[in-house]
């Protein structure tokens, strides 16, 4: 049975009646205006919004506030998480479990609804939601302004399919069970991004050896059911990693980056080969995006390339990476304005967006005596959405330490009594 949480709009309605009968004649007094109060009024943005980490060696997620930096609720899960992403809105936690073909979701309680005249905020309470998926493997989970998508790789050896759902925050707050379906015949470690009611996603031939997916197609939506419209004629070999952003969509290959470019309800491809920089096995094996940046990011190891899908070039960024640096985290902060880098040897690398170029803004050290990093762990960076903040979970101190990407330096440390696992910050977003 799905639940529904209806919040009520106000209304305000005054009404004043003059009537005047035959020669009567009527007397008019001037009093004061009553006011009626608006139940719901403006109020000021909530703060820095909340984090949630998980335990690597439990199932069990804590929830923080931001403003106060201390713990505000726990939740134990069903099984010990592997990724944790936010939804569109960034209110709700999606909580993957993939050995387990599962995901729970986590309520961050903050969030906004349009009252007309103004947006309305609210901060209540974290929770576990009801609504959960399931389906075989999940893992790749990519979102854009209203909708995420969840791609399941299914499984060889129990011979199950590979299939994506849709979502939205209502959705998940609805409870909503009959979500729109994309279901293949074939296993597949593929990828899907969401265009309005079509999804760009990977395709796979069955008789293939290789559970990397080589070409792309258009997949239109029909009675909550997704079904093959097009398909792109350019391959993507060994096909990893997307993005999207306002006009295309970019998927990794070996031999270079598909672009997929969106005009309208028309769909071309093209691809733009690899960089004399990428060489060897070496390939663009991540594809980072955001709808206010014309460029996606390229990683392929600890190279970083702006991909230009308009021009339809690919440039090497020199971020100046510390010796026998590894990439583990990254993504752009809010508006675009920066791109922002984590790696293995502790420091934070913020690059300047100008629309046009990346450019170095500076590093921070944000942890020392990795040495000492724990068998299946590293360090965790999630991007605050409301400010220009990210924040950096170290397992080896077992803390969370907030970074001013302005500033360059570390503004405080969230102490932790277990080693974290995975985070995301939840709230409202700018």
């Amino acid at each position: 049975m799905y639940s529904v949480k209806m919040k009520l709009l106000p209304l305000a309605i005054a009404s004043a009646i003059l009537a005047g009968c035959g020669d009567a004649t009527t007397n008019i007094v001037e009093k004061e205006p009553i006011v009626i109060k608006d139940p719901h009024p403006p109020v000021a943005a909530v703060g820095k919004g909340r984090l949630l980490v998980s335990d690597k060696s439990s199932a069990v997620v804590s929830v923080y506030d931001l403003d106060r930096s201390e713990l505000i609720e726990q939740f134990q899960l069903i099984n010990t998480p592997d990724a944790v992403y936010p939804s569109p809105g960034q209110r709700y936690a999606l909580v993957v479990q993939r050995p387990n073909d599962r995901i729970q979701l986590v309520d961050g309680g903050q969030w906004q609804e349009d009252h007309g005249d103004h947006l309305h905020p609210y901060s209540e309470k974290p929770k576990l939601m009801s609504f959960q998926l399931n389906g075989s493997r999940p893992t790749h989970v990519q979102s854009n302004a209203s909708t995420t998508a969840v791609f399941m790789d299914g499984d060889a050896a129990s011979k199950t399919p590979a299939a994506v759902v849709t979502l939205t925050e209502a959705n998940i707050s609805a409870d909503k069970k009959d979500l729109p379906l994309l279901q293949y015949d074939t296993h597949m470690h593929g990828a899907a991004q969401p265009r309005g009611d079509q999804l760009i996603s990977t395709i796979r031939d069955a008789a293939s050896s290789d559970i990397l997916p080589d070409k792309v197609g258009v997949y239109s939506q029909t009675a909550g059911k997704f079904s093959l419209s097009q398909t792109f004629a350019p391959t993507c070999p060994r096909l990893h990693g997307s993005a999207q952003n306002k006009g295309f969509v970019g998927f990794g290959c070996t031999d270079g980056v598909l672009v997929i470019a969106q005009s309208g309800s028309t769909y071309t491809a093209s691809k733009i080969a690899n960089p004399a920089d990428i060489t060897g096995t070496n390939r663009v094996g991540t594809v980072e995006g955001h709808d206010d940046a014309a460029h996606f990011v390229g990683l392929a190891g600890a190279l970083v390339f702006a991909v230009d899908p308009q021009n339809k070039t690919i440039n090497k960024i020199d971020w100046q990476a510390p010796a026998n640096a590894a990439i583990v985290g990254y993504g752009f902060t809010a508006k675009a304005k920066h791109f922002v880098l984590l790696d293995n040897q502790g420091y934070l690398t913020v690059l300047n967006y100008s629309g046009s170029a990346f450019t170095l803004a500076g590093k921070v050290q944000v942890a020392t005596g990795l040495s000492a990093m724990p068998a299946g762990s590293s360090l965790q960076l999630t991007l605050a959405g409301s400010e220009y903040r990210a924040y950096v979970s170290n397992p080896v101190n077992k803390a969370v330490v907030a970074v001013d990407l302005a500033k360059l330096q570390v503004t405080s440390t969230l102490q932790l009594n277990y080693t974290p696992h995975k985070l995301t910050w939840l709230g409202i977003a700018n």
